[in-house]
């Protein structure tokens, strides 16, 4: 095996969890842009997700602030 590809850097738990957080948002964002769903239809899926699966539960804290679903 080629030890050719550059090393990177190590990122820690947290990093790693805002870095998918982030991602997670952006492609909410385009799948509404493309009229493909709703936020409240992805909110609706997740809440759904969450019930069936008890250690899935988070605080609505955890979403970033400009995903907060305040107008529904």
């Amino acid at each position: 095996m080629s030890d050719d590809r550059p090393k990177r850097e190590s990122m820690s738990i947290e990093e790693a969890t805002v870095s998918n957080m982030w991602e997670i948002a952006a492609i909410v964002e385009v799948l509404e842009r493309k009229g493909l769903c709703t936020k409240q239809d992805l909110y609706d899926i997740i809440t759904e997700s969450r019930r069936k699966n008890s250690r899935a539960r988070i605080p609505e804290t955890a979403f970033p602030e400009p995903y907060l679903l305040t107008d529904v």
